[in-house]
């Protein structure tokens, strides 16, 4: 199959489709994939896995074998975008360990790589790769695959560029306060070269650029010594072709300098922004690790706004948050509405055991949802007495107005309260929200079932 003709939809259908398995002798790697496809649910929360490294590696799953009679298994989880997965990971581990071939090899790649240091060595015959995971896999089994920093998206027509990966902050709610994500910029010639490329063969794909990172204000320290994000928005502005320009996700508000500032609104060109707010008073946001006051979020969405009138800005915000008091609510709603935002995205935190906020007090299930009741209602309050009244204010609380969904997702309102989760979103996709995260809360005996279920119906195929 000709994977390079596929939209990135197709690709996605393509990688998590229902393995079918071939003889060995029919079979050029004897690989087996079941678990990369089992946890197909997760690469949506984590797309720069999906898009970078996930795609590339399509030619090596075509024709897989079952897991007993595999010589290579390909792992892959990326757990801990939304909580830590880590001891499903490490169970699903185990299980292949226990039902793979003596000389079978494990290949673990990206995130779960962090498995290795928990595993501390129990597991024999294992490898794990965390970084540039497509093109190792690929010298591994002598094809040409690596991994892609620059992908068109077809159907919307929007060229994704991936700058840098990872993030050096240890923000006290993050995953990365317990995890090791290599952090790796692309230089600036490297980006060059590969827009110039688009220039002379498709200048049509570069009208509209989107910047994604984990935390792009970051882009260069590795490389420069210094962070080069400014001379980067200067370069992709400077080509005519590219109309528009935006950032989805990686602004950290505290690493935002006045040269990164001035090089996006001289730009003219960004038309979507997204800065994560995440606090409403400057004791909260220390108390979480965002070292930006809310006074600074506000200078930079002003100077953003006035440059840009029109562009979209956005962000995310928690509520619920150890030792979070009613003023800190109230102050968190103004500032929606005072760095004039058109969407805010609200998440109910929830105490997670590795997280270093963990340690402190948590509010109780009914004090969260409180607060979050009270956001909406000063949300809804504020923005009519103010001028920003496009604010779209995204919490369950929107799904609730479809009488026909109601009791769906005041059931998995409910059913969150007993699970130990951090940072769930309440809106998501609307209609494909609730039954994808009830999938990510019971992974566990779900992916076991989906995976057993994989080996009965060829062992059936076979003996038929």
């Amino acid at each position: 199959m000709n994977y390079d003709i596929l939209t990135l939809k197709e690709k996605e259908e393509a990688l998590f489709a229902k393995p079918v398995y071939v003889n060995r002798i029919d079979s050029p790697f004897c690989i087996n994939a079941d678990y990369l496809k089992a946890n197909s649910d997760f690469f949506g929360e984590c797309q720069r896995e999906l898009f970078v490294s996930l795609f590339p590696m399509l030619p090596l799953l075509e024709k897989t074998v079952p897991l007993e009679e595999a010589d290579y298994i390909l792992y892959s989880h990326p757990y801990a975008r939304i909580e830590d997965m880590s001891p499903a990971v490490i169970e699903q581990l185990r299980y292949i360990d226990t039902h793979r071939k003596p000389s079978a090899e494990i290949i673990v790649v990206g995130k779960s790589s962090n498995a290795e240091e928990l595993l501390a060595g129990s597991i024999q015959n294992i490898t794990f790769w965390s970084n540039h995971y497509a093109e190792l896999v690929g010298k591994k089994f002598g094809v040409n695959i690596t991994d892609e920093y620059f992908v068109y998206d077809t159907e919307h027509k929007i060229l994704n560029i991936w700058p840098v990966n990872g993030c050096l902050r240890k923000c006290k709610f993050c995953r990365r306060s317990y995890m090791d994500i290599p952090f790796e910029s692309l230089s600036l010639e490297y980006i060059k070269q590969n827009l110039d490329y688009y220039k002379s063969v498709s200048p049509e794909k570069l009208y509209r650029i989107r910047l994604r990172a984990e935390n792009l204000t970051e882009y260069g320290i590795d490389i420069y010594n210094r962070q080069a994000l400014a001379e980067l928005i200067d370069l992709i502005s400077s080509y005519d072709e590219v109309k528009e320009i935006d950032i989805l996700i990686g602004l950290a508000i505290c690493e935002i300098t006045d040269q990164i500032l001035d090089s996006i609104c001289k730009s003219g060109k960004f038309t979507f922004i997204a800065m994560n707010l995440e606090a409403g008073s400057n004791t909260l946001l220390q108390t979480i690790g965002k070292e930006h006051t809310r006074e600074r979020a506000i200078y930079i969405a002003e100077r953003i706004r006035n440059a840009n009138p029109e562009i979209f800005l956005c962000s995310t915000v928690m509520v619920g948050l150890p030792t979070e008091t009613l003023d800190d609510v109230y102050k968190l709603a103004d500032l929606c509405i005072k760095t004039t935002m058109n969407h805010v995205q609200i998440n109910m935190y929830g105490s997670a055991p590795k997280h270093p906020l963990n340690s402190l007090p948590q509010l109780s299930p009914q004090l969260r949802e409180y607060h979050l009741r009270l956001m909406v209602k000063l949300i809804k309050e504020k923005k009519l007495a103010s001028e920003n009244k496009d604010l779209l204010c995204i919490v369950y609380e929107r799904n609730l107005k479809r009488k026909s969904r109601k009791a769906a997702i005041e059931k998995w309102v409910n059913e969150q309260r007993l699970k130990t989760t951090c940072l769930l979103t309440w809106h998501m996709r609307q209609d494909a929200f609730i039954p994808q995260l009830n999938r990510f809360v019971k992974c566990n005996g779900e992916i076991d079932k989906y995976l057993i279920y994989l080996r009965n119906e060829y062992l059936k195929s076979k003996s038929n």
